[in-house]
């Protein structure tokens, strides 16, 4: 028997429209983080209705997990359930891309252990991702994706990469090369891309972030890159800083912010979209 008497969660930001959220015909995106989750509600006219972020402990059993994401939601007021879409993004550092013809689900580890050597107690997931005629395979926790699934029904799973490769090739129509950079915290996502076709798509742990100044260096001249209207467009956990760094090593640098929205609350106005890029797919 499982006694759930106390909760660990916190809700760190609220931003609201403070209207009822119609979720049939809303979208509702989440975005695992290092100690909880981000989500994005998006009406049906297109408009940023709800902005949340959150803390709870990811390690706990899946019963508590469950209860916790019921109580968080229900102290934002909203619904789990019969959105018109839902989207989970679990950052990971195991996955693989296989050609959409070759791919069988029952196979999904087996490709896993051709590029890594994911912990067992990990789950195993896929999603299509048509634009690039593949499949992208990739381990998640386990415990945490089954709540999810579980709280909201029909939710579907993705990695970073299966979002930024195909966020960047459907809003961007651009030919030359560019280096895409999402930073989250100790890991850089990279993608590359030339005439609209993706070249490479990888992560790496860092300890600082001057380490990926020499990362996106290294990946621009071993994919022959350098160009004179090459791109880096940078998103994610980034300051002026950071985008300060790099302009001395980079013809052109950009901050990615995804997909246009709509907005209505102000605070929305001023929203830093390129730090959420993951929930704007």
């Amino acid at each position: 028997m499982v006694i759930l008497n106390r909760m660990s969660y916190k809700v760190t930001t609220v931003i609201t429209s403070d209207k009822a959220v119609a979720n049939n015909e809303s979208r509702l995106s989440i975005c695992l983080t290092a100690n909880g989750f981000s989500l994005f509600v998006v009406d049906g006219r297109g408009m940023l209705d709800r902005f949340v972020e959150a803390e709870f402990d990811t390690r706990q059993p899946l019963a508590g997990l469950m209860h916790e994401l019921n109580a968080i939601f229900s102290e934002v007021g909203i619904s789990t359930f019969g959105f018109k879409s839902a989207t989970l993004v679990v950052p990971t550092n195991y996955y693989v891309w296989i050609p959409a013809h070759l791919h069988e689900s029952v196979r999904n580890r087996q490709y896993l252990k051709m590029v890594a050597n994911p912990d067992y107690d990990l789950g195993v997931y896929h999603i299509s991702v048509p634009l690039l005629k593949s499949v992208m395979v990739f381990c998640a926790p386990a415990d945490v994706v089954t709540a999810f699934k579980l709280v909201i029904p029909g939710i579907d799973v993705h990695c970073q990469h299966s979002v930024l490769a195909h966020n960047w090739m459907t809003k961007n129509k651009s030919q030359h090369p560019v280096l895409l950079l999402h930073v989250r915290d100790g890991v850089g996502d990279f993608e590359a891309f030339f005439n609209r076709q993706l070249l490479l798509s990888n992560s790496f742990n860092i300890q600082q972030e001057s380490e990926l100044v020499y990362r996106a260096i290294e990946l621009m001249k071993q994919l022959h890159l350098e160009t004179p209207d090459m791109e880096l467009s940078i998103c994610g956990n980034v300051g002026r800083e950071f985008f300060a760094m790099m302009q001395p090593y980079f013809p052109n640098v950009t901050l990615f912010a995804g997909p246009a929205a709509a907005v209505s609350h102000p605070q929305f106005r001023t929203f830093p979209a390129y730090r959420h890029v993951m929930l704007l797919s």
